[in-house]
């Protein structure tokens, strides 16, 4: 019994000896501090923070209208798949021997870029406080630590804020066609449909090659056929008017009603009839904006 004790502590020794030197054998990138730069780019439509470090890749500080804030590690070397890789918030080297973790994420790896779009508004927050981001990667073979340089974060922090408060409500890809769902012989707007109808005032806003809005009306199948028809009208017509209301041009819309002659589920039961009961509302950009892959 001793015996197996023994062996099972001197085996634990030797995994911890190894893994120990195993990271401490880990190769270290970091762009030296006089070298070091700090990229902001954004609009409405998106903020950027872009770091490169020496030897290795870049990092991105990413805000996209509508998402979580995501952190990213591109590679100009590695590719790696199914791999996730620790992230962690530290101090600068100067500031603390041992630097342990004040915050951390998981990067997930897709070829040569890892992401995280959890747990990554410490990460900003580091920026402000002049703290480093660290990665630490592990493959078959090796160990890597690829650190940023805490150097003049302050200015780039404060501009990619002041993007992301600017930023869209929403992006193109969930505007371009929406599905508004409506109450059972109803047409009235609920908040959620106000926050999709302002979102779509303040894109058009910020993309002039917008032309057309296409708003349809439906119905479900309960009732009697000609009701149905003036209901899909009724909540078509309420749409467009909030729109008008909200300052878009009423000669870029374009209304119909179809009462429940197009249904995209059975109504033979109650979620069926709830999909039913919809208002779809397309985007449509100019032609010359569509071929050039202009849809932001």
């Amino acid at each position: 019994m001793k015996l197996s004790v023994y062996i099972s502590a001197c085996s634990l020794f030797i995994c911890t000896l190894l893994t120990n030197n195993l990271f401490a054998a880990s190769i270290n990138y970091q762009t030296p501090f006089e070298k070091a730069q700090w990229q902001f780019s954004g609009d409405q439509f998106g903020c950027e923070i872009n770091h490169r470090v020496q030897r290795f890749g870049t990092f991105q500080l990413i805000a996209s209208p509508g998402e979580a804030l995501t952190l990213s590690l591109r590679a100009d070397w590695l590719s790696l798949n199914n791999t996730q890789s620790q992230a962690a918030v530290v101090p600068p080297s100067w500031q603390a021997k041992i630097q342990q973790p004040i915050a951390t994420t998981s990067l997930n790896w897709l070829g040569s870029q890892a992401l995280a779009q959890h747990d990554t508004n410490p990460f900003l927050e580091a920026l402000e406080q002049g703290l480093t981001w660290q990665v630490s990667i592990a493959t078959e073979n090796s160990g890597y630590q690829v650190s940023s340089s805490p150097v003049a974060t302050q200015t780039v922090a404060n501009q990619f804020k002041i993007c992301r408060q600017q930023l869209l409500p929403k992006p193109f890809s969930y505007l371009r066609r929406l599905e508004l769902k409506f109450a059972s012989s109803s047409s009235l707007l609920s908040p959620a449909h106000e926050q999709d109808l302002y979102a779509i005032h303040r894109y058009l806003q910020a993309d002039p090659s917008i032309v057309e809005i296409l708003i349809d009306g439906h119905a479900d199948a309960s009732g009697e056929r000609l009701a149905n028809l003036v209901l899909s009208k009724a909540r078509a017509d309420e749409v467009k008017s909030r729109l008008i209301e909200l300052g878009v041009p009423p000669q870029i819309i374009q209304t119909r009603h179809h009462g429940n002659r197009a249904p995209v589920a059975s109504n033979t039961d109650g979620a069926g009839r709830q999909l039913n009961r919809r208002v779809s509302v397309r985007l449509v950009k100019s032609a010359k904006s569509s071929s050039l892959g202009a849809s932001k």
